[in-house]
């Protein structure tokens, strides 16, 4: 970490949360939650980390908003909150259409040459947004790490950074 953000990040927090201490209201903890007898419904919607897209109205943000990445996560949330439904969400002129994975194993591979494993690397490039949304849906349903009843409640979107609108994907 930079040592000046080291600094600053805690102080500008800081002040931040003093500056709303008088309206915070401390989300409940999840033992809080289970006492209470909540039951955990939990939609994923994985998008992309693109500066373009508000990341604060989804919960998982990934790299061209790509699912292979997020299996973990979505095993982890399916064991310990009750996943329901994944939601992927690409977006019109994405960076992930402006590269090829094969470029980019090149470029690490001249640097470490000694380092095999980067040949099976994939980096979540694509060629045209509908599609990739189709072939992460196909992963859901395919994978043998998200179960039948996630996978179909699952719903795909690409979403247009010019209109601002959501269009589903089939």
């Amino acid at each position: 970490m930079p040592n000046g953000l080291k600094f600053t990040l805690p102080k500008q927090n800081s002040s931040v949360a003093l500056k709303y201490a008088e309206t915070h209201n401390p989300s409940p903890t999840i033992a809080e939650q289970i006492a209470l007898g909540r039951v955990f419904e939990t939609t994923l919607v994985i998008t992309c980390v693109d500066f373009r897209l508000n990341p604060d109205q989804f919960l998982q943000t990934k790299p061209e908003g790509r699912v292979g990445p997020a299996l973990q996560e979505i095993m982890l949330f399916d064991v310990f909150l009750g996943l329901k439904r994944v939601i992927v969400i690409h977006h019109t002129d994405c960076g992930g259409s402006q590269f090829k994975d094969a470029d980019i194993r090149e470029a690490h591979k001249s640097r470490l040459p000694d380092h095999s494993e980067i040949d099976h690397m994939v980096f979540g490039a694509f060629e045209e947004v509908e599609q990739s949304v189709r072939d992460d849906l196909h992963l859901l349903k395919t994978s043998p790490y998200v179960p039948k009843r996630i996978s179909d409640q699952s719903l795909g979107f690409v979403y247009d950074i010019k209109t601002g609108l959501l269009t589903p994907v089939e």
